[in-house]
């Protein structure tokens, strides 16, 4: 609801006020008295609304706020609603224009319309929100509307209905940038990555935790919502497990983690998930160190797969069997020639060799 005010200029005669003055003035002059001055008084005239066009008119804010009051002492919320709508359009700039909007906003709110009232809070920040009374307590109402936007059943009649949480991420995004220092401001991020993780937006989600971590990390919510990163990362692991990058992601993660929370009660379980993602990488590479090796004439490239193993994962259980590996291809490496041809060969790969159905008999 935009608030517009016109000014409007009308001549009201003063003679009582300014003609002693300019009578004394002229008669020192010429002895004659001067005609009577204008003065223009502001009037404001904001615009009304057609919800009120056969309903009772006060002629001041201060009666129209009265008039409303009144109505809303008597439960009649929508007559009261539309009173004090009348109220704030027709004098946006009165000392009572913001009592009226918040009253109306917390009316609407009362009687179920929570988007509406969302809004009504919405305005009521945007445009008083220098005079409004008790800022904290519209950011209370407005986070809660979000939270039961979140949790809302749409549909109902068809097989119970479904939540859709994603459409609530607005809602919570505006608390936030409405009161990025209030103290339930983390909460609220917290919120916006639970909406995107409920709606199965798993990177949205991990991003969310982390602007989370970012912007209030001393936050209660802050550890949680690294925990409910790795979880989401994990998760998205499962759906591309062949995603080396979403691997490194979450081995930073849990590291991460780690050492900002290192008196956490999951400290253990994350130690563990992460040795386990620690030795899933040290694996790869150790699979491409195996693969070099079984291709003839290629030792030194295995070699070098073995060596980054033990230089990158140091702590591998893999690392053993990889200084093995390697004694052994150095001691083929050092072989002669002649006698290093002869030396029994890597079994080829079962796809490069014959077919079952071509086989000599």
């Amino acid at each position: 609801m935009a608030l517009v005010a016109v000014l409007s200029f009308s001549p009201v005669a003063s003679r009582g006020v300014m003609e002693p003055l300019n009578t004394g003035l002229k008669g020192l002059s010429d002895g004659k008295s001067s005609p009577p001055e204008s003065v223009y008084m502001v009037e404001e005239k904001g615009r009304g609304t057609w919800r009120v066009m056969f309903d009772k008119k006060m002629a001041t804010s201060a009666e129209q706020w009265k008039y409303a009051r009144d109505t809303q002492s008597k439960g009649r919320l929508k007559k009261a609603d539309r009173r004090m709508l009348y109220l704030v359009r027709r004098w946006p700039n009165s000392l009572e224009a913001p009592w009226a909007a918040r009253a109306r906003a917390d009316m609407l709110y009362a009687r179920g319309k929570a988007k509406e009232a969302f809004e009504e809070y919405q305005n009521l920040i945007d445009n008083y929100s220098s005079r409004m009374r008790d800022y904290s307590s519209v950011l209370e109402n407005q986070f809660e509307i979000a939270v039961k936007i979140m949790e809302r059943k749409r549909m109902r009649w068809l097989f119970g209905g479904y939540r859709a949480p994603e459409y609530a991420v607005d809602y919570f995004e505006k608390v936030i940038r409405n009161g990025p220092q209030w103290v339930r401001a983390p909460e609220a991020q917290f919120m916006i990555g639970q909406c995107y993780e409920h709606a199965e937006d798993l990177e949205l989600a991990i991003m969310s935790y982390g602007v989370l971590g970012y912007r209030y990390p001393e936050s209660k919510h802050a550890e949680e919502g690294a925990w409910r990163q790795i979880n989401c990362l994990k998760e998205l692991r499962e759906r591309y497990p062949n995603n080396l990058d979403t691997l490194d992601r979450t081995l930073t993660a849990t590291t991460v983690f780690l050492s900002t929370y290192s008196d956490s009660a999951r400290k253990n379980e994350i130690i563990q998930l992460r040795n386990q993602f620690y030795e899933i990488k040290a694996g790869k590479v150790y699979q491409e160190a195996r693969f070099y090796a079984k291709v003839p004439k290629q030792p030194a490239s295995a070699i070098i797969y073995y060596n980054a193993l033990q230089e990158e994962y140091p702590l591998s259980v893999l690392v053993p069997e990889a200084q093995e590996r390697i004694g052994e291809l150095e001691a083929l490496m050092a072989m002669p020639e002649d006698t290093a041809a002869v030396a029994p060969r890597s079994r080829p790969l079962p796809w490069f060799g014959k077919e079952a159905g071509n086989e000599e008999s």
